[in-house]
């Protein structure tokens, strides 16, 4: 990562309690002139590297570019996207497949499959099989052990929820983005959903850098229970999108599909971020506002324990599927050991120079 430091990065897909979960649909804008290149291949075909070679061709050229990181493998590319999406280059296999919707006039499938020697591949057939049936077990043992933290970090929630005062929640954070935001623009805003953490073989990884690229403050709700930090993200990411801002909306990795846990809006160079035991993020915020602030103390010290116990099992519990994603690492570096012997780089670089030649 460190010579992208300067360039915001993401997930795009994270390991969740129903499976692996994707935003990769949302990844390109068929602009004019657009281009979006869709790789395919196997592992160990040089994806992640012909990715890493294009993001330096876009940096070169001063276009401003995200990366997207593999959730299963933190020190490969699963994608790169300039900011206004017209140009993009993404491993499109499973288990975030992706297929073009407008072949040919803006997406062009790039296959890595006929730089390989099949005969090679094929000798090496069963162990292969073996390699991709073992990590593909992995991964749903990773799953359940994420499912079950989801259901623990639920009823902590719903219990901290108890003691909230919500309307009081609302009111300070629309206080805030009133003082922030100015006048509303004359459109409604955009929203990109990114990740900006997720399960990892290396355990909770998050990217931390990005937040600093984007934002010169970030307020930063303090929220161990996860309860009234739902309350203040939904109520500025509301507010950010009546007011016509675009912005990233960051999802929780172990919610995905409802819980919003950072949000920045880079027009204003302004963020705002959860913090608990589970987040370990080296930003400076701005601010802090302390969830207890928001809580009636009597209310909450009645379901202490248990929502101590539910969070405390469910961080034990997103340690063993990070053992598991770990695992499953390990088994798809053996797989890649199956795949490089076979490929001719050679043929890999020169699909990669037509694609810059289209850049």
């Amino acid at each position: 990562m460190s010579d992208f430091k300067d360039m915001p990065s993401w997930f795009l897909g994270a390991n969740a309690p129903k499976g692996y979960y994707s935003r990769f649909d949302q990844l390109f804008t068929a602009a004019p002139k657009g281009k979006c290149f869709l790789l395919k291949g196997g592992p160990g075909t040089g994806k992640s590297t012909v990715l890493k070679k294009i993001a330096s061709v876009l940096k070169e050229k001063g276009l401003s570019t995200e990366l997207i990181y593999c959730s299963a493998d933190t020190d490969s590319l699963d994608a790169v996207i300039t900011y206004d999406g017209s140009v993009a280059a993404l491993d499109a296999t499973l288990p975030h497949a992706v297929e073009p919707k407008y072949p040919g006039v803006y997406e062009t499938t790039v296959s890595l499959c006929d730089c390989w020697n099949e005969d090679i591949i094929k000798e090496n057939g069963a162990r292969a099989s073996a390699f991709f049936d073992e990590n593909r077990h992995m991964h749903e043992e990773a799953r359940r052990y994420i499912s079950a933290a989801a259901s623990l970090l639920d009823e902590a929630a719903k219990l901290g929820m108890e003691s909230v005062y919500q309307e009081k929640t609302a009111r300070t954070a629309l206080r805030i983005c009133t003082r922030e935001f100015g006048k509303k623009q004359h459109r409604p805003g955009t929203e990109k959903i990114r990740f900006l953490s997720a399960v990892t073989d290396k355990g909770v990884c998050f990217l931390d850098n990005t937040p600093k690229i984007l934002c010169k403050r970030i307020y930063v709700i303090d929220d161990d229970c996860g309860a009234s930090s739902r309350i203040f993200m939904n109520t500025v990411r509301k507010a950010a999108l009546e007011h016509g801002l675009d912005i990233y909306s960051c999802r929780c990795p172990i919610f995905p599909s409802e819980k919003t846990e950072h949000i920045f809006i880079p027009s204003l160079e302004l963020g705002f971020m959860t913090a608990n035991r589970r987040h370990k993020f080296s930003v400076v915020p701005y601010r802090t506002i302390h969830s207890r602030r928001f809580t009636d103390e009597k209310k909450y010290s009645k379901n202490k324990i248990k929502i101590r116990f539910a969070l405390r099992a469910a961080s034990h519990l997103i340690a063993e599927a990070a053992k598991r994603m770990k695992e499953a690492k390990i088994i798809h570096d053996e797989l890649e050991a199956c795949y490089i012997p076979a490929m001719d780089f050679s043929l890999v670089d020169e699909k990669l120079k037509k694609i810059i030649e289209k850049i």
